[in-house]
């Protein structure tokens, strides 16, 4: 308090005091309040003045919503002892044991006459201040004296412009002050401790022509607000700008799109099967993943396109002034080509891919949030055709959504009563045509909806963990089939089973598998499991661990979707598969696109010198049979045989599917 009063004292000639609010009375006035105040601040020496308890409330009410150095929003009048009128400020100060008072100042209205004291003293004893940072200069910004508090945080200064951090702002700050007789304001001023925030608030005394100057630190009040902000604002893993700052430049986007007749878009960027790495390594490699993502979406985005995480293993990237939807499609296939690049994370070389959905304005949306839906639904349209896609939003994307929300709620219950059943699709053996085997393919027979494909729900039995129950049925639902087949008398053959990355990943999946095959009684060469390139690279050498376990228990495996992946020959030497499964994106144009007959020639005779089975999926033709009877391929399967087919229905097929005793392909019985 006692650097306070010296500041009434020498700093104010015209009438101050302060209030200590929570102690309801004024603490401390310099001479001129005295004297002005004689008649209503009695025994003010002795600190006993209680102020009214309506000004407490009031005065109270402010100080909980400022802070010190802000102005109270209203003055008041008031008559002195001869008349004359007057109008009081106040703005919030520091009191000495940390809470806040107000400091009222009297100034004369306007045309009113003054006869209040002003005390001016003779000296001004500044080196008394221990805690507050005050100095004196004259009209023309010279030095004239300092508090030791001043001195001590900005050294020897010889005029005021010696303060300020850039020329420019001491320009502003001489200019305004020449035209007003006080000001305050917030400041980066150059201290001895560095470039720091200041506040200032700088008074002319007219009677002495001294510019009396009060400065107070507010660096790390600064400092914990760009914290607050970046806390608020800012991904803490990425440091990316996070869905608040995303809002604000999609509402800014809007704005400007509309004002300028232009068009802008989005991409919703979703990582699939990014809760597989985070259930099996842990959150801590999982978090590496993203980050190591999030530095690969940088680099491969327009400069001029800002990139946001959501949360999780959502990111959305903006892009303004855009001339079509071309422009945004051109950024996911940019950032589906990287997808083939594996990420150095915690000792391993992983690999994940995203699904990406499109949306624009206006073409698509008119307000953040059905913008912001929309390409929530493409992507997820895009996650069930596959990985590594990217989709633009259509209309009818909003019916489609609807449903598939439906259909997570009623998922679980459908895998309680069983609501599954296997649907099997032929294996082709070349060149005889004769049926060795199938492909087991989920189906879902809702009660309501009936047959549901794969497609519309396996995405949701990824992103809900149901799929590792689900593929568990599947296994064991297969197995029961082939102890079925044998007891009915059928000839042996193979049953392949697709594994999702999730289930691969699976920490006992050997073990599940071993006990299905035990509970059953099949034999272990009959059950073939299907995997794809990326699932095994994803941890190229624990899935070399985990695939020999499968090999010890007498399995078969297989690659699935071969040439579609990024598997290096070197791994595909060390991975103990038996199978390798071409895509049907290579079969569909053989004998018609020669670069497709060259990538599956050459597929054949890398597998055939490797002593590895190939299959080719998605045979629709003779003239496809032919060219891959050229090239050796020793089984086939698509709809120029059958489709997928029930139990019942498949039963029939492996009947009337024969051998022809006359020649070495088999005929279909009618």
């Amino acid at each position: 308090m006692t650097d306070l009063l010296a500041l009434l004292r020498y700093k104010m000639p015209s009438a101050a005091w302060i209030i200590d609010i929570q102690a309801s009375r004024v603490c401390c006035s310099n001479a001129a309040a005295k004297a002005l105040l004689s008649d209503s601040l009695h025994d003010i020496e002795s600190g006993q003045r209680v102020i009214e308890d309506e000004l407490k409330v009031r005065l109270s009410h402010y100080l909980e919503t400022l802070e010190v150095g802000d102005a109270l929003p209203f003055k008041w009048p008031f008559t002195g002892n001869d008349g004359a009128q007057y109008h009081v400020s106040g703005s919030v100060v520091a009191l000495d044991d940390g809470h806040k008072g107000v400091l009222c100042e009297a100034h004369p209205s306007i045309g009113a006459s003054v006869s209040t004291p002003s005390v001016v003293p003779a000296f001004c004893p500044l080196t008394q201040f221990e805690t507050l940072s005050f100095a004196m200069f004259d009209l023309n910004g010279h030095f004239i004296d300092a508090s030791a508090y001043f001195v001590a945080s900005f050294g020897d200064i010889q005029h005021i412009r010696d303060l300020f951090a850039h020329a420019g702002a001491a320009n502003s700050f001489m200019t305004r002050f020449s035209q007003q007789n006080s000001l305050s304001q917030e400041i980066r001023l150059s201290s001895l401790a560095g470039v720091r925030w200041h506040t200032i608030e700088i008074t002319y005394n007219s009677t002495d022509q001294t510019a009396y100057l009060l400065t107070q630190d507010i660096q790390e009040k600064r400092e914990h607000e760009i914290a607050l902000y970046r806390l608020n604002n800012y991904d803490g893993l990425t440091n990316l700008p996070n869905r608040n700052l995303l809002y604000q430049q999609l509402e800014s986007a809007f704005d400007n799109a509309r004002r300028r007749d232009r068009q802008f878009g989005l991409l919703y960027v979703d990582l699939d099967s990014f809760k597989v790495i985070n259930d099996n390594f842990g959150h801590r490699v999982g978090d590496e993943l993203i980050q190591r993502v999030a530095e690969r979406l940088k680099d491969n985005i327009p400069t001029r396109a800002c990139l946001y995480r959501l949360g999780g293993d959502e990111f959305v990237v903006v892009l303004e002034n855009t001339r079509d939807v071309a422009e945004l499609e051109s950024i996911a296939e940019s950032i589906m080509q990287n997808a083939g690049n594996t990420y150095p994370v915690a000792g391993m070389e992983m690999m994940i891919t995203a699904s990406i959905g499109i949306a624009s304005y206006p073409q698509h949306a008119s307000d953040v949030d059905s913008m912001l839906k929309n390409a929530d639904v493409a992507m997820y349209r895009a996650k069930s055709m596959g990985h590594n896609m990217y989709v633009v939003y259509q209309n009818t994307m909003s019916d489609n959504s609807n449903a598939y929300l439906t259909l997570g709620g009623s998922f679980r219950k459908a895998i309680d009563e069983e609501q599954f059943v296997l649907f099997y699709q032929p294996k082709i053996r070349l060149p005889d045509e004769v049926v060795i085997g199938a492909e087991a393919l989920i189906r879902w027979v809702h009660p309501e909806l009936g047959m549901i494909s794969p497609d519309s729900f396996i995405p949701l039995a990824e992103e809900s963990g149901l799929i590792l129950p689900l593929g568990e049925w599947v296994i064991r639902r297969a197995c029961r089939q082939l102890q079925e087949w044998r007891e009915a008398g059928y000839a042996p053959i193979t049953i392949s089973v697709n594994l999702s990355s999730r289930q691969f990943m699976q920490a006992d999946l050997v073990d599940m598998v071993r006990q299905a095959l035990e509970d059953t009684g099949v034999d272990p060469q009959y059950l073939e499991l299907e995997l794809t390139e990326s699932m095994l690279m994803a941890d190229a050498q624990q899935s070399i661990e985990k695939l020999h376990s499968f090999r010890k228990l007498g399995l078969t495996l297989s690659i699935d979707d071969f040439g579609t992946g990024y598997s290096s020959l070197a791994y595909l030497k060390k991975f103990p598969i038996q199978t390798l499964k071409i895509d049907r994106s290579f079969i569909h144009d053989l004998g018609i696109d020669g670069d497709n007959d060259a990538i599956v020639k050459a597929t054949i005779a890398m597998a055939n010198g490797l002593s590895l089975k190939v299959i080719a999926e998605g045979v629709e033709s003779r003239s496809q049979i032919d060219s891959l009877n050229g090239y050796h391929c020793q089984e086939v399967q698509g709809y120029l045989f059958s489709k997928p087919l029930p139990d019942v229905e498949f039963r029939a097929f492996m009947q009337g599917y024969v051998a022809s005793p006359s020649c070495s392909k088999g005929v279909l019985l009618q």
